[in-house]
């Protein structure tokens, strides 16, 4: 595999980093497992218009604070559980101006929206002045389908929509929630990343891929072993799936 990518970073759903993150906490309350340069590799992101404020200080801070890069707003055009608002493309586009006006050295993601290919980003496009391809190099993806082929279509979708822009796929799975009906065992979540990974990285314009989760975080609770993508078990040591992740970055 090319080096950078596979497992390149952590995307953070946050402007902290992670030892300074209370969601990423240990259950005692301790510091997060983390070290500098992880706190340095993490991708950190303003997740919606409530962060912005927070985020357009951190990247106008001394350019040694300034972070590499910063993802523009998670899923705006779906609202996980409520706890994100959602947000259109225009009201996106005014409320990121600042940030996209920012004198900064950090790259901009564009926002990830949930579904792929809808006409979310064309049309923040339109409202931001066509900030992608100024501000915006780099065009974010979420992707869970079972079907590689399927996968593979998206991804030229969604290069054609934008074929200028490096893509980073920042979220990754086969599935993200039980209701969309996978139905793989552990060694099916294997043969599903071995076989798409290296599709993925021949298209030649996918930079980043970023699997989804790494945490323990099995899909359906009541069967932990159904489409679970889970890269670590719920002590911190690794699954099956990390230990063949891991392998294809070699």
């Amino acid at each position: 595999m090319a080096k950078g990518l596979m497992v390149s970073f952590l995307v953070g759903f946050t402007d902290k980093s992670i030892s300074q993150t209370a969601t990423y906490n240990l259950p005692s309350g301790g510091p997060a497992a983390s070290t500098p340069d992880m706190d340095t590799e993490q991708i950190q992101m303003c997740m919606d218009p409530r962060y912005v404020n927070d985020s357009l200080s951190m990247i106008t801070s001394a350019c040694a604070a300034q972070p590499h890069y910063l993802g523009l707003f998670n899923e705006p055009d779906f609202s996980y559980m409520g706890y994100t608002p959602l947000t259109s493309p225009q009201d996106a586009a005014t409320a990121l101006q600042s940030i996209l006006e920012a004198d900064t050295t950090t790259q901009f993601i564009s926002p990830a929206v949930a579904y792929s290919n809808s006409d979310w980003l064309t049309q923040f496009q339109a409202a931001c002045g066509n900030c992608i391809g100024k501000q915006i190099n780099i065009v974010a993806a979420h992707i869970y389908n079972t079907s590689p082929d399927e996968v593979i279509s998206i991804l030229q979708q969604l290069h054609s929509t934008w074929p200028g822009q490096r893509i980073w796929i920042t979220e990754l799975a086969p599935s993200s929630d039980p209701s969309q009906g996978c139905t793989f065992n552990d060694q099916d979540v294997i043969n599903w990343m071995q076989t798409l990974i290296p599709q993925i990285v021949n298209l030649g314009y996918v930079d980043r891929i970023f699997w989804n989760h790494g945490e323990s975080n099995p899909l359906n609770a009541n069967n932990p072993g159904l489409c679970n993508p889970s890269l670590t078990n719920g002590d911190g040591s690794a699954t099956a799936l990390l230990q063949a992740y891991g392998a294809m970055c070699n």
